[in-house]
């Protein structure tokens, strides 16, 4: 088993804890949505408790501190988190112009779901730089690594992220009737499957490179 299938079954035995990490984390956000800034930061302290417990053995001590401090730098990182938006802006409407021959505002489900790729972005960044400044100098360009890594998969993350969204919805439609075809409901699935890609793909690139950083 490599480290991410290690840290990746810990996370499908321990959904307890992101459950609490989700509570936890909401505080006065208004924003409760699957997809939204708080959902997405308490996904991220998943993963890092999960390489906390799963991890290299010399790491672990760091990795658990770094998973309690995450709301701190979270808040610490803001600055970063909107400098990645206000770059972002303008990738998104070119993609939009070039993959969908269309410009932002002309179809708001595409908006939404671009600037929530480009949200998710940030917070994976500014968790990476606070995790490569805990570890120290051991995991120098840990962070832009990763985020190499993750970004070489973009097509690997759109299969991805269809496939959990039709595993979610074809389990919803088993246990959920009508509900499961309210375009509400299939919203927010839409929302959770965005939210574990992005994270999966992070722990996938993130576990390897902290083992190398362990030596």
């Amino acid at each position: 088993m490599t480290a991410a299938q290690e840290a990746l079954g810990w996370m499908r035995t321990h959904g307890d804890v992101l459950r609490g990490l989700l509570a936890d984390g909401q505080g006065d956000d208004p924003d409760h949505s699957p997809g939204g800034d708080p959902s997405v930061r308490a996904h991220l302290r998943f993963a890092a408790t999960a390489l906390a417990a799963t991890g290299p053995p010399s790491l672990r001590p760091a990795l658990a501190s770094f998973a309690e401090d995450l709301p701190e730098w979270f808040a610490e990182g803001r600055d970063l988190y909107e400098d990645h938006l206000d770059t972002g802006h303008g990738a998104i409407a070119l993609e939009e112009h070039l993959q969908f021959g269309t410009s932002p505002g002309h179809d708001p489900s595409l908006d939404a779901g671009l600037h929530r790729r480009l949200r998710i972005g940030g917070w994976i960044r500014v968790f990476l730089h606070g995790l490569e400044l805990r570890l120290g100098p051991a995991a120098d360009g840990l962070a832009q690594q990763v985020l190499d890594g993750v970004g070489a998969r973009h097509r690997e993350l759109s299969r991805l992220i269809l496939a959990l969204d039709r595993e979610a919805k074809a389990a919803a439609r088993r246990t959920g009737g009508d509900l499961a075809s309210d375009l509400a409901t299939q919203d927010e699935i839409g929302q959770v499957a965005t939210v574990q890609g992005h994270v999966r793909l992070l722990v996938e690139e993130l576990a390897p490179a902290l083992e190398s950083a362990a030596g």
